[in-house]
């Protein structure tokens, strides 16, 4: 719920704990990728400048974020469905359109921390004063499942079950309640949570099994299945308000709107820092750190982003796809000048070293990826975070954490070749 910092205190900590787990043998397999960007198939470099690679992350933001906002509408009409018609195809539709959300959303991601260029933007009354403040009501985790729904400990102790009126202005005043970031009531997990409910396999296969019947008023399990369905009707409104509303920052009317993000961007000399600073954090504080080496360090399922789903192999992967989006100037078939083309007209032999780290990086995400989409023999993160060093796959995730942590280091290197100021904010909240 809380903003981040790009050097933070608990990832120093981190970089200390991470190097008693020890990177081993990864085997790389390429399958799966999504976006691309490297020298080694890289045309004739050609010269770019500043405001064409601000110009086009600019692009890439509006792109992310306008597919992401498709996406959620999609999953808006899929809910609608099988709230009509609460039956296990409608509910597996609607988890297959949670699941497409994450692919657009988890690239825009590198985008989402606060600097002066993000705080206090205002087109409006959908105006968004803080990027990381917006962020934390759309995806904020971990999310403590109890404020929300019946756990296995305790059925009668949460919105559903009480008599407050669901509404989004209620479960927003919900998050972080009692000074708790963990209390998240709005967003995407607890969307996914009411879809899936608990997962109490631990690092054993298998997700969560909320039954269909919990939102069917002829059958209903479980109790309250008007309020939960009322519940997951109000927060995907709620989802899609918040993504309409920063599409609308990134548009193109508001490059030309004084106080968009779009407008703040390209007429901020802070920009390239911004990008450079915003991969670096997404690397090595968010991914490597929350978002992979604590669940690898600890073998904590609960550590596992998308626990209730074990989709995390999905948000990890895009996560990082993000990164590259930004370094290549690259998202989906828009392909434009990135920092990295900077980067290479500046210190060439830097660039390559990060490309060859982009390269070697895709191929172990990617296996990840591959292991939890297969059909046999099946693998998702969190069992990979129960097997332990010495496995193919632990020793793949977590050599890929590291590789991570190196490329932030790179990126930092980066930022002084360009000398580019080091943009550092106050905020926590690592894993949001």
């Amino acid at each position: 719920m809380q903003g981040h910092s790009f050097l933070t205190p608990a990832f120093l900590l981190f970089i200390s704990a991470a190097t008693i787990i020890t990177a081993c043998n990864g085997s790389n397999n390429s399958s799966g990728g999504t976006s691309g960007g490297s020298s080694s198939a890289s045309p004739t470099p050609q010269p770019v400048t500043e405001k064409a690679v601000i110009d086009n992350y600019v692009t890439i933001a509006h792109s992310a974020y306008s597919d992401s906002l498709s996406a959620a509408q999609t999953l808006q009409t899929a809910i609608s469905t099988f709230l009509d018609q609460p039956n296990e195809d409608n509910l597996t539709q609607a988890k297959t359109a949670y699941k497409a959300l994450r692919i657009p959303y988890q690239q825009s991601e590198v985008m989402r921390w606060d600097t002066d260029i993000t705080l206090n933007t205002n087109t409006g009354v959908s105006g968004i004063e803080s990027v990381d403040a917006w962020e934390g009501q759309v995806n904020a985790w971990p999310l403590a499942e109890g404020l929300i729904d019946y756990t296995q400990d305790d059925s009668s102790n949460n919105i559903i079950a009480s008599s407050n009126m669901i509404t989004k202005a209620f479960l927003t005043s919900q998050n972080g309640l009692n000074n708790d970031d963990a209390n998240v009531a709005t967003g995407i997990h607890a969307i996914e949570f009411l879809l899936w409910g608990q997962d109490l396999n631990g690092v054993n296969a298998g997700a969560g099994v909320r039954p269909a019947s919990d939102y069917s008023t002829d059958s209903c399990s479980n109790g309250n299945c008007e309020r939960r369905a009322q519940y997951l009707r109000v927060v995907t409104e709620l989802l899609v308000d918040d993504l309409t509303a920063m599409v609308a920052e990134w548009s193109p009317e508001a490059i030309q709107t004084e106080g968009t993000l779009a407008n703040n961007f390209v007429n901020s000399d802070k920009a390239l820092a911004y990008i450079v600073g915003s991969m670096k954090v997404m690397a090595d504080d968010e991914l490597a750190s929350a978002r992979m080496g604590t669940a690898l360090e600890t073998g904590d399922p609960e550590e596992e982003h998308d626990c209730f789903s074990d989709l995390s192999h999905v948000a990890i992967y895009h996560n990082f796809q993000g990164i590259k989006n930004a370094f290549y100037g690259t998202y989906k078939e828009n392909s434009g000048a990135g920092f990295g083309d900077l980067l290479r007209e500046r210190d060439q032999n830097l660039y390559e070293t990060i490309d060859m780290l982009m390269i070697n990086i895709e191929s172990k995400m990617s296996q990840i990826l591959e292991t939890g989409e297969r059909t046999n023999n099946t693998i998702r993160f969190d069992q990979i975070i129960g097997l332990g060093q010495g496995n193919t796959e632990f020793d793949n995730a977590n050599s890929a954490s590291l590789d991570l942590i190196q490329l932030g280091l790179e990126l930092n290197l980066a930022r002084e070749a360009l000398s580019l100021e080091e943009l550092n904010v106050n905020g926590g909240g690592d894993g949001d």
